[in-house]
This record gives C-alpha cells, structure tokens and sequence, in this order.
C-alpha cells in the first residue's frame, strides 16, 4: 500500500501539522511507501491530482479552525468529491490537532472528514485528535517517543498499524505529555513574548477591546 500524507495546514512552514507529519513519517520509515504533498491553497494542483490518484490510502493532517476543517482545505475536499470517479476507492484517515490542551476539541472536526468521505464514497478509516498543537512545533528537536510528545507518537504509531492492515478504527482523543497547568503556562509566556515583539506591553494580554 502506498500511503498519501496530507498537509493540510495554512502554513507554508513550522506547522503543527507539518511536526505531527515528520513524526508519523518516522514511524512509517522503511515499512511503507510514503508521498507528502501540501493543501495550503483552495485549489488542487495537478501534481496533487497525481499524487491522489496514484496512492490507496490519504491521511490528512490539519489544524482546528472554528471547531471545523479550514475553509481552505474545505474547498480541497469538495473539488475532491467532484472528482471523486477519478479515485475509485480510497481509505481515508485524518488527524487533526488544536491549541487546546485537550484533544477532544477536534470531535466535530474529525465528523466533517468523515462524513465527506462516506458522501464521496471513500472508506473512513478513522481519525485522532491531538491537543496541545502549540508546542509541538518547539518538540521537533525531540526524537519520536520522547516523553513530551510520547502519547502523541504512540496513537500516530498505532494509525500506521491500522493503515497497513486496512483496518477501521473509533476515533480517539490525546494529547502531549505534559501537565495541564505547564501547558497553560508556556502558552502565555508565549503570547507575552509576542506582544513584546510586536511592541506591546505583557499586561496588554488581558485588554478586552471595548
């Protein structure tokens, strides 16, 4: 089986997706054949149309937008439904990942890709949503299965099984290693850092705009 990863991330680099993609892509290192294409655009390339074409299984990897799919990659998937007996049939399988600490945040996201595939006629494989997407891009120095990130490599791990198999699975929630209250603290320390950079003050974090 050849397996099609999909970045469906609106960034052109140092996404969650993309480290997310780098670590299951090491997972799959020597046990499969594996392409990486980008969906940043709101159009399909014909090298996407290819490479769709010409792999079993697409595992797209994107980020939480407004509890949904970004409205780029939205319009990915409906240009993909009407080109749908271009495919034939495909095992779909999805990974999305938020800011949130807790992953189930991506619940309703995961249901958008699934039934988009069972409308297009495609298999629904399954999907994983992963929490706590705004430190993975600062982990990528870390090996896969590094305890920051250990409960994130173990499920990717465990989606490459299921994908070789071309088996189904529930979709399931996780998250990094990390304790809630560390996360939550980084994450601010974070934006305080940003606002000094864009010339801002770090009490600015707590303005409400009137």
């Amino acid at each position: 089986m050849k397996i099609l990863v999909i970045n469906g991330s609106p960034k052109c680099k140092e996404s969650a997706s993309g480290a997310l993609i780098s670590d299951f892509l090491a997972c799959a290192y020597e046990k499969c054949d594996c392409a990486e294409i980008k969906m940043n655009k709101p159009k399909l390339t014909d090298d996407a149309i290819e490479a769709l074409t010409e792999c079993e299984a697409w595992v797209f990897f994107y980020p939480l937008y407004v509890d949904g799919v970004p409205g780029h990659l939205l319009s990915c998937l409906k240009e993909l439904e009407q080109l749908k007996e271009k495919f034939g049939e495909k095992y779909i399988y999805a990974v999305s990942n938020c800011g949130f600490y807790d992953g189930s945040q991506c619940e309703w996201s995961l249901d958008v890709v699934k039934h988009w595939s069972r409308r297009s006629g495609f298999i629904f494989g399954g999907g994983i949503g992963i929490g706590g997407g705004g430190a993975l891009t600062a982990l990528l120095h870390m090996k896969p299965g590094d305890k920051p990130k250990s409960k994130i490599d173990k499920g990717l791990n465990f989606l490459l099984e299921k994908i070789l198999e071309e088996n189904s699975f529930e979709n399931f929630y996780t998250t990094i290693n990390l304790p809630r209250a560390i996360y939550k603290a980084a994450a601010e320390l974070g934006w305080g850092n940003s606002l000094v950079k864009n010339g801002k003050k770090r009490k600015d974090i707590k303005f409400i705009p009137q």
